[in-house]
């Protein structure tokens, strides 16, 4: 198993500046299809380690907060 690993930063309400972790998980087929994504695999938390789902459309909500963070794609 091989690990993609992605951070980028997200803007709260408020302001103040997060930073998200995304990984997948990929799977060595080892064919000439090389590597593919296991399904459902893509992760996300915060930093210091809290989970955050994607609501879609560069939007995220932590987990435990219920805080809102949208993708700063500048």
């Amino acid at each position: 198993m091989d690990h993609e690993l992605e951070r980028f930063g997200a803007r709260a309400e408020d302001g103040t500046v997060h930073m998200i972790i995304a990984w997948q998980t990929f799977a060595r087929s080892g064919g000439l299809s090389g590597s593919h994504i296991l399904k459902d695999q893509r992760r996300y938390s915060l930093l210091n380690g809290a989970g955050v789902i994607c609501l879609g459309n560069n939007v995220f909500q932590e987990v435990s907060s219920g805080e809102i963070l949208c993708r700063i794609t500048e």
